[in-house]
């Protein structure tokens, strides 16, 4: 069965052809690092971390990138995120970002996820930036106003593709954010190059004046850097998609020129749901906001978070909370204790390489893949191993050492053992 990707681009299931046999570039948007990550941007990256594990295990070779956001993130009054929290700690932007980097590393190994094989800082990227915002003036695509460079966003004719909006509607959507420094702009999707700000901690000398970089064009910069101008999947979560995505995909789009045939920035866009708790939608407004490190602290096993946030289809809103908790360490006890039980008969028992899999390993092998294939159903895999698992006798199981050795393959997506 082929893979097939609900891409946001155009809404639909696709079947997914790489840009080169067998192999795989992918960009996630990581965390901006000013506070502890909430378990709505881990759902995220465990939607990363599964197609990853399920491309690795269907023969691809992954190149894996996520990036991690140190400066240049604004709020709703135009501050900058990372700068606005370590002023709260009486510390430094970039020790403050240093910190939470390292805190955030610690979540994502206990939730199983896998390490990207980079994870560009974007503070670390100011002079890749800084080229390509030269190239997006190159292209009289930029204005100044107010001391701060902008894209002019006309120069993009497909702006709401990807969230299915109008750019009347975004801009209505904007316009009843708009702070006064946002009035600036000829319109108010127009997006924030480059800053000029000579009381930033972090800030760099370019061509426009000493400031930082916008926080939409840190990804272009990045991706392109290091997965090339076209690659083929990017992800991140639903509040990702506009404006961020919508904009990366503007500034990708001026920079390979003119014509509808240009490529875009990346091929397949996928967006996780969001998350509500106990029924009520998690925000700062609800004072709901659940960090992974909070639960981890409080007891709560790992891999029990990553199952219960990976407990509905990833595109679909999760309500994070008991229920969801309870059904996540259910299917993770039922699958150590198979492990546990069959460890011992395993190490005694004598291997037949040649020897034939139980009918019920090659019957839930292939549930367990056509899940997975199927726009990642990641509940509905480990369902059926757990039903699987659930259902066995003891004269059934057949040679302990090939289930133990089928459940370690399917556990190279579930990220349990």
């Amino acid at each position: 069965m082929t893979l097939k990707l609900k891409n946001s681009l155009g809404g639909a299931l696709e079947d997914f052809l790489s840009l080169e046999p067998r192999k795989v570039r992918m960009y996630h948007c990581g965390p901006t690092v000013n506070q502890p990550i909430h378990i709505g941007k881990f759902r995220s990256y465990l939607l990363a971390d599964v197609l990853r594990r399920h491309l690795e295990r269907s023969g691809y070779e992954v190149l894996q990138v996520m990036n991690l956001t140190d400066v240049g993130h604004l709020n709703e009054f135009e501050e900058d995120v990372v700068e606005i929290a370590a002023g709260r700690a009486g510390g430094y932007a970039w020790e403050l970002a240093e910190n939470e980097m390292r805190l955030f590393h610690a979540d994502r190994r206990a939730l199983g996820i896998r390490g990207a094989h980079e994870y560009p800082k974007a503070r670390e990227h100011v002079e890749e930036m800084i080229e390509t915002i030269r190239l997006l003036e190159e292209a009289g695509a930029t204005y100044v106003e107010g001391g701060n460079l902008y894209l002019d966003i006309t120069r993009y004719e497909k702006l709401g593709c990807l969230c299915g909006s109008t750019p009347a509607e975004l801009a209505e959507l904007q316009d009843g954010s708009k702070t006064t420094e946002g009035a600036q702009k000829r319109n108010p999707l127009d997006i924030d190059l480059w800053r000029t700000d000579e009381l930033h901690q972090m800030r760099w000398e370019s061509p426009w004046g000493s400031g930082f970089p916008g926080w939409h064009v840190e990804c272009v910069a990045m991706s392109r850097k290091y997965l090339g101008e076209h690659f083929d999947i990017h992800t991140g979560a639903d509040d990702n998609l506009n404006p961020h995505h919508e904009f990366e995909m503007a500034q990708a789009a001026v920079l390979a020129g003119e014509g509808d045939e240009r490529e875009p920035l990346a091929h397949y866009w996928l967006h996780s749901g969001s998350v509500s708790v106990e029924g009520q939608a998690m925000s700062k407004s609800n004072g709901n906001i659940v960090p992974v490190r909070e639960l981890l602290e409080s007891g709560i096993r790992g891999r029990v978070v990553r199952v219960a946030l990976l407990s509905e289809h990833y595109r679909d809103n999760l309500d994070f909370g008991e229920a969801a908790l309870d059904k996540a360490s259910e299917a993770v006890n039922v699958i150590l204790g198979f492990r546990d039980h069959l460890s011992g008969q395993a190490s005694a028992e004598t291997r037949d390489p040649g020897g034939s899999a139980a009918g019920w390993i090659t019957d839930t092998d292939a549930a367990f893949t056509a899940a997975l294939d199927e726009d990642l159903d990641y509940w509905k895999a480990i369902s059926v191993v757990v039903k699987a698992l659930s259902s066995l006798e003891a004269d059934t199981v057949g040679s302990p050492a090939q289930a133990l050795d089928a459940l370690g393959d399917w556990d190279r997506v579930l990220g349990i053992l």
